[in-house]
């Protein structure tokens, strides 16, 4: 089969997992495009794709924008996609949205998987460095991840279309106030104009200019960031000096740049 593998990545979790989703369709004989989703990869090149696979952590409950925009500049109509997702607590409707875009699209979903994985946010913003909360986060993730992988490439290769249902706990959302469900949702995005670098840890390497999915991040004598930020948290994770902060949240807390979490076959 010829497959596309689209992922977004913030601090690493879903790469990491769209690597090892590689690694196994490899060995099963497919040939396989790879590409990271940022807003410079939203057209993707018309020719013979069996099927996409798409990947995605879970923010503010939701996929990323720019996963959402990538689906519907999807020209393959009655192509076969399958959905994977990395969550810390709740993958709520993100894949179910995702399909119903791809309905739209004319592609039939085949598959999805949403697997635990350590949470990066509440690393960065809780979990002071060497603390027992930080090796608890860290060690968070779901079990038997390599057999799930291996059913969800099972499932998307047989092409046949699966329905996604809505989460039990969708039809008790109207059990929490509006205000509420706002705070929710404004929980992290209100955080957006404290980033900061200090310039006297800073060593201008660029990485989080050229690693951000948005081009939020630029260089003008010194580091500046826009207010187009999706809170992926990429720049702030992979900085090798911790120069990046958010306010006085993430001073002293810690940091999450290298994936530990053991797949087995």
């Amino acid at each position: 089969m010829n497959i596309v593998l689209l992922y977004y990545s913030g601090a690493g979790n879903t790469k990491y997992i769209a690597l090892n989703i590689l690694k196994r369709l490899n060995e099963r004989g497919h040939h396989v495009d790879i590409s990271r989703i940022t807003n410079a990869s939203l057209e993707i090149p018309n020719k013979e794709i069996d099927l996409f696979i798409v990947g995605f952590p879970v923010m503010n409950m939701e996929a990323p924008q720019l996963v959402e925009e990538t689906i519907k500049h999807l020209n393959a109509k009655d192509k076969a996609i399958a959905y994977f997702c990395t969550k810390a607590v709740l993958s709520s409707e993100a894949i179910h949205h995702l399909s119903e875009i791809s309905t739209q699209r004319e592609l039939r979903t085949v598959a999805k998987l949403d697997l635990y994985m350590p949470a990066t946010d509440a690393l960065a913003f809780i979990a002071k460095k060497g603390s027992k909360t930080e090796k608890v986060l860290k060690f968070f993730h779901s079990r038997n991840i390599g057999k799930k992988l291996n059913h969800f490439i099972k499932k998307a290769e047989r092409g046949k279309r699966i329905t996604i249902s809505k989460k039990w706990y969708t039809y008790l959302s109207f059990l929490i106030p509006q205000k509420s469900k706002e705070s929710i949702n404004n929980q992290f995005t209100k955080y957006i104009p404290d980033f900061y670098v200090q310039n006297e840890s800073c060593v201008q390497c660029m990485l989080c200019v050229h690693n951000c999915p948005e081009k939020n991040i630029t260089f003008e004598d010194k580091i500046k960031f826009g207010t187009n930020c999706d809170m992926c948290l990429k720049c702030l994770h992979h900085c090798p000096t911790d120069a990046i902060q958010i306010g006085k949240m993430t001073i002293g807390k810690a940091r999450y740049n290298e994936v530990k979490v053991p797949i087995y076959n």
